[in-house]
């Protein structure tokens, strides 16, 4: 048996043609100002991590004694009137599909379904990066993994534009000198460029690299970016650190970064991952007026996912939204899709968007697929976000601890149109030590839109998403001087778009 940090979940792909399926599982990173953590034991039988969904560790810790709030309750939703950022990237990441025994067609149909209709132009690939790999030994394995096997073909068909490495090495701290390091992930780029044509568009550092110190980090951005110019790469564009959780740690490190003058010069974008602790408006604040960028390379949930689970769908939706009103610019979902030997007993299910059912030899796809379908129509890239706050309800962070009633946000869209999206989060419980829920409560909601408030009538859609509904029509609200009420129902996703 081995202690892990109890955290979200960390994903450390080694090669992906020994470990397509070797996962370290981490529940909830505990954020406070000392920056510790809990552990929490996960045994591990040979090459097969037990992963422990984050349903599993509330239903053993549950909070009992909090008061109850009404069964309805009216909540104020304040439009800015200054934009903030642009969406301009959507995606997730594929692992190795060799080994799979998906059938042509319905892995054909899988690259249409998501990367298609959800139009990602963003693909994460992993490349294993420990100490004890060379430059060429990670493009032997990423050649087969992603080149040989069509998966990059096959996304760019779809029409993904950006290529994202994410190097692994594990949490461990670095052995290996940091320049060293640098010069290796600059070396494979090159080669991949120069050897098959493959050219990376953007880099991190390591996934999830908890081992490393920010001074490490910074270094490793600073190094990083002198070797891929030296190697005329100055189009690959750097992000860091992709930190587990969006919390005090991720705080410090990039701080830490952006007191190195060179380092935050050279890094396109801060990142992070939304788990339990999603974007807060600290690390806005922390970016504001540098014209950086801010990734959140990974999002998911751990364990077996039903059919219909709109706790699931209603979490990850609103991690969306949440990262969407606190500065994020590309977002990315874990696993696109991959196969399963039973998706009613598999443990894993739930880090994909929809899995290729072996047994009953169909395509599984997850609820969450269809509410994503529905997010995507209404904040498509080139969105411009206008921050939300609400009252009751503040900022409306999704972070450690108490959960808010609902996460919202509103944009004005490329093609001039508006959308608005909500999720009411209540009643998703049980509580646990890392999470806790309002219980079940309908949400009376008042949006003032203050960039509306000029105009006498705006004609909105509305759409509708719960367990039984996928991305529905709902008929037209009318918004009178950035004036709208509607009802929001627990576990419910509703967007609502001009045109």
């Amino acid at each position: 048996m081995v202690t892990l940090p109890f955290s979200h979940r960390m994903c450390d792909f080694e090669s992906n043609s020994r470990l397509a399926r070797q996962r370290h599982k981490r529940i909830g990173r505990q954020a406070n100002r000392a920056g510790w953590g809990c552990f929490f034991p996960v045994v591990i039988f040979g090459m097969l991590t037990i992963p422990l969904s984050l349903r599993a560790v509330q239903d053993t810790v549950r909070v009992s004694g909090t008061s109850r709030p009404p069964a309805t309750l009216s909540v104020t939703l304040t439009v800015s009137n200054q934009p903030a950022q642009t969406l301009d990237g959507f995606g997730c990441s594929l692992v190795d599909l060799r080994g799979t025994k998906i059938p042509q067609s319905a892995r054909a149909e899988m690259f249409d379904r998501v990367f298609g209709d959800l139009r990602m132009n963003v693909l994460r690939l992993w490349a294993e990066a420990g100490d004890d790999r060379t430059a060429a030994q990670m493009r032997a394995d990423f050649y087969r993994s992603y080149v040989d096997s069509g998966v990059i073909a096959d996304a760019q068909k779809r029409g993904v534009t950006t290529l994202l490495l994410a190097p692994t090495r594990g949490e461990r701290a670095p052995t290996e000198p940091i320049p060293d390091y640098a010069r290796k992930l600059a070396d494979f780029i090159h080669g991949l460029k120069t050897e098959r044509g493959s050219r990376i568009s953007v880099t991190g550092i390591a996934n999830e690299p908890g081992g490393f110190n920010p001074s490490q980090v910074a270094e490793a951005v600073r190094v990083l970016r002198r070797e891929l110019d030296r190697r005329g790469l100055r189009d690959v564009q750097i992000i860091a650190p992709e930190w587990a959780s969006a919390d005090d740690a991720a705080l410090r490190c990039i701080a830490g970064i952006k007191a190195d003058p060179a380092a935050w010069a050279a890094l396109l974008g801060i990142a992070t991952h939304s788990y339990n602790m999603a974007a807060t408006p600290d690390f806005a604040r922390l970016i504001a007026g540098t014209g950086t960028q801010y990734w959140m390379t990974e999002a998911a949930d751990n364990g077996n996912e039903r059919e219909a689970d709109a706790g699931l769908a209603a979490s990850i939706s609103a991690r969306f939204l949440n990262d969407l009103n606190h500065g994020v610019t590309h977002w990315l979902f874990f696993i696109g899709f991959h196969d399963s030997s039973d998706v009613t007993q598999d443990n894993d299910n739930a880090t994909k968007l929809m899995v290729y059912d072996l047994k009953r030899q169909q395509i599984f796809r997850h609820l969450k697929y269809d509410w994503f379908r529905q997010l995507r129509a209404a904040f498509p890239n080139g969105s411009r976000l206008y921050p939300v706050k609400a009252q009751p309800g503040g900022d409306l962070s999704y972070t450690f601890g108490q959960k808010p009633f609902l996460n919202a946000a509103m944009a004005r869209r490329p093609d001039g149109g508006w959308s608005l999206g909500m999720v009411n989060l209540s009643g998703l419980g049980p509580d646990s030590s890392i999470s806790q829920w309002q219980p079940p409560t309908t949400l009376n909601m008042r949006w003032q839109a203050t960039p509306l408030a000029g105009q006498e009538a705006v004609t909105l859609n509305v759409f509708r998403s719960d367990a039984t509904h996928r991305f529905i029509a709902d008929g037209q609200a009318i918004m009178t001087k950035g004036t709208l009420t509607l009802v929001l129902k627990p576990r419910e996703l509703v967007t609502l778009t001009s045109d």
